[in-house]
């Protein structure tokens, strides 16, 4: 009689183990049969995974993610997510070292993106609100509510550039004197071959600045020449040095061309390590 009740729940605990199982793998079928976005490829040059953890703060959501290949943060303009959703994003520009003054908290690394895309909502057939997905959009469709595409004010431009995004300022908006006649910003991308590694000074207005990034401040400086449409009125400096929009400075740094940060964010002209002096 003992053998025959201990067969009994043996067998009731493997069959509860078959129909849990059945159970798990159909409800996976039935989630990408609502969403046909979690059956398709990750597309290239973006990751795909299921929300640990989750936070908002100033404006941001910050995601710990779970990969196929690692688990990482991303961080974008807020997004409605929860734990156990299914997100999608390009993989975005790494930022070591990274602290939210916000939260309070430190990450080894943070990969900001323009958009995080909740799979989930989409399955759930909370949709865009209007509209078609933005070119180059990383597919599947956005939950309701979704902010406007790009980072908060002060972010830096995640898509990579030689200007990094800054403010298109046309030359004749600003006038300033060069610290030695002729050599301004576009003689700088001008002459760029001949001037790597050379140490120079430039007087210029900011119009852009980013602090504690990637352990650095970032500065535009442009002084009304060169062309925007080139690229070549707006030069990108690296300083461990506080300035402001608006300002006046002279900056002294050495020219570094083909600065590649990753995640396509490279620069062919720069100035990095530079000191400024504010007038």
């Amino acid at each position: 009689m003992k053998a025959i009740i201990t067969t009994v729940v043996v067998m009731g605990f493997a069959s509860g183990l078959f129909l849990a199982y059945v159970g798990d793998a159909g409800s996976g079928q039935q989630a990408e049969a609502d969403n046909p976005a979690l059956a398709m490829p990750v597309p290239a040059g973006s990751v795909r995974g299921e929300v640990l953890e989750t936070m908002d703060s100033a404006g941001y959501t910050y995601v710990h993610v779970k990969t196929d290949k690692d688990k990482r943060w991303i961080a974008a303009r807020q997004t409605a997510v929860k734990v156990g959703d299914v997100v999608q994003a390009h993989e975005g520009m790494p930022m070591p070292d990274f602290k939210s003054q916000t939260l309070n908290r430190s990450f080894d690394v943070v990969y900001f993106v323009d958009t995080i895309v909740n799979l989930s909502s989409a399955a759930a057939g909370s949709g865009h609100p209007g509209g078609p997905l933005p070119q180059g959009h990383p597919g599947g469709a956005m939950p309701d509510g979704h902010p406007a595409n790009g980072m908060p004010p002060g972010h830096p431009s995640v898509a990579g550039s030689a200007s990094d995004g800054a403010p298109a300022a046309k030359p004749a908006d600003i006038t300033v004197a060069a610290v030695e006649p002729g050599r301004d910003i576009a003689y700088v991308h001008a002459n760029r071959e001949s001037l790597a590694g050379e140490t120079i000074s430039l007087r210029g207005k900011v119009v852009k600045y980013n602090d504690g990034i990637m352990g650095r401040n970032w500065v535009h400086l442009q002084d009304g020449s060169g062309d925007p449409a080139d690229g070549s009125n707006d030069l990108t400096i690296t300083t461990q040095d506080a300035t402001a929009v608006g300002d006046t400075v002279v900056v002294t740094g050495t020219v570094i061309l083909d600065k590649d940060f990753g995640a396509g964010y490279s620069f062919p002209v720069m100035m990095e390590e530079a000191k400024i002096s504010a007038e």
